[in-house]
């Protein structure tokens, strides 16, 4: 067959272009070419463009929460291709088959919306795929029941079955450890890190702790599983040599959770003259219960400049209450970074059931003490987590996909309104531009 596979376009407040590289989709990609199918990958992301769109009806009570504060989003948009121009060019393409990726919750209606269109006049077979797929598959087929497919679990099973059962073959589920994303396919330069040409990949899957907003094993069960250290440094060489790749960003759950393979790793790169010249970075964040000065140092000398750090809270309690791993001395583990010269930012959570304001506020100021950029996640409804099922959210909430963002402030709880919400997330953006100046930082671009 023909098939080809999309990356649908965005709309929000704010988009995060260097998450843009499709990473899944070039694995599925891997796989159906493994079968012989020939495959074209379609990033509607790709190259950045954005138009401003009227908020919608959903999301309009954050007009005026945001109104005139500059340190809050002051307008919305579509980030990405109109669907008439993706049509034109699926159309140009002449598929037998259109996969189209859903893998956030709170982009459906885009990902919906972009499905109806393809269907309704290229009546070809659509199918969707990934994260937010796996979850609410049974939901999303009674949603769009023209979907000829929804997809559960990852390319390298999930494919090779609808092959079987769509009579294309005794096609046969792939060791993911065995396989190769399909970089060719990906734009030729479209994806810059600062001034350089970068990619996402992964070393690993899944992840051991057992956070409670943490969905990870609905894709990749509770466990953790590393590729060949051999394959990963053959991927990044392939796109050194073929892509003129600089930065390599590790998309990792828990990429260091493995001290002997991760030591391995970054000691292969390090013998390696080309890609030490490189830049690595894990911008999905690192545990830093994991961490410590030696590995630290070990990191630097691969090409890690910055260190992402998920903090989350300050508050003992609740690290427990969620399932939080077993910390160490954040102060001296910061302080031992800086040292090395890492640029240190460290991710707190904003809005967790049973944070307090002053709890939140204690945290963020904290980690402003250690010269670090406080990365502000506002909580957001996180399906297939532990939590997910335990929050006590109406069912007129829980049923609007496009609030499960953290740019909605749709979670408010008996100790946080959506007013406070606001208020610390500009509050920490505030203080990160004032001591902009005094973060010990490095820059990317080199």
């Amino acid at each position: 067959m023909r098939i080809i596979l999309i990356q649908p376009p965005l709309e929000d407040f704010y988009s995060t272009p260097i998450r843009f590289y499709p990473l899944g989709l070039l694995y599925a990609a891997a796989v159906l070419q493994r079968f012989g199918h020939t495959v074209a990958v379609l990033d509607c992301l790709t190259p950045r463009r954005q138009n401003k769109k009227p908020v919608p009806p959903e999301l309009q009570y954050l007009q005026l929460l945001f109104r005139d504060n500059p340190y809050l989003f002051q307008a919305y948009y579509r980030f990405g291709a109109e669907d008439d121009e993706t049509l034109r060019r699926v159309q140009a393409w002449r598929p037998d088959l259109i996969g189209i990726s859903s893998q956030f919750t709170a982009y459906f209606d885009q990902t919906a919306g972009l499905a109806r269109l393809l269907h309704k006049q290229l009546r070809v077979p659509v199918i969707l795929g990934g994260h937010h797929a796996t979850v609410f598959s049974a939901e999303i087929q009674e949603r769009l029941p023209f979907v000829h497919r929804v997809l559960t679990g990852p390319a390298e099973s999930a494919l090779p079955a609808f092959l079987r059962e769509s009579g294309h073959g005794a096609a046969e589920a792939v060791e993911w450890r065995e396989l190769t994303p399909a970089h060719a396919l990906a734009p030729e330069g479209a994806y810059r890190f600062g001034k350089k040409n970068g990619m996402s990949l992964v070393a690993s899957r899944g992840c051991p702790f057992r956070c409670d907003f943490c969905s990870v094993h609905a894709m990749f069960d509770r466990g953790i599983r590393y590729r060949p250290v051999a394959a990963v440094i053959d991927e990044m060489r392939w796109n050194l040599v073929h892509k003129k790749v600089r930065v390599f960003n590790f998309e990792d759950d828990n990429l260091s959770w493995d001290r002997s393979w991760f030591v391995e790793f970054l000691r292969a790169v390090q013998h390696d003259p080309e890609l030490a010249q490189c830049e690595l970075t894990a911008m999905n964040g690192l545990s830093y219960a994991t961490l410590d000065e030696e590995l630290l140092f070990e990191m630097k000398k691969a090409g890690f400049r910055q260190l992402n750090l998920s903090y989350v809270t300050g508050d003992a309690g609740l690290q427990k209450k969620y399932h939080r791993p077993g910390q160490v001395d954040f102060t001296a583990l910061t302080a031992a970074a800086q040292r090395l010269g890492f640029f240190v930012t460290a991710y707190v959570i904003i809005g967790l059931p049973e944070q307090t304001y002053s709890e939140v506020k204690e945290s963020i100021d904290y980690l402003l003490s250690l010269e670090v950029l406080v990365g502000p996640s506002v909580f957001y409804i996180p399906p297939a987590s532990a939590l997910y099922r335990r929050l006590p959210l109406p069912e007129a909430i829980r049923s609007q996909w496009s609030l499960y963002r953290s740019s909605a402030f749709a979670v408010e709880t008996e100790h946080l309104t959506r007013e406070q919400l606001v208020e610390l997330f500009a509050y920490c953006r505030r203080r990160n531009l004032e001591k902009r100046k005094s973060f010990k930082y490095i820059a990317t671009n080199g």
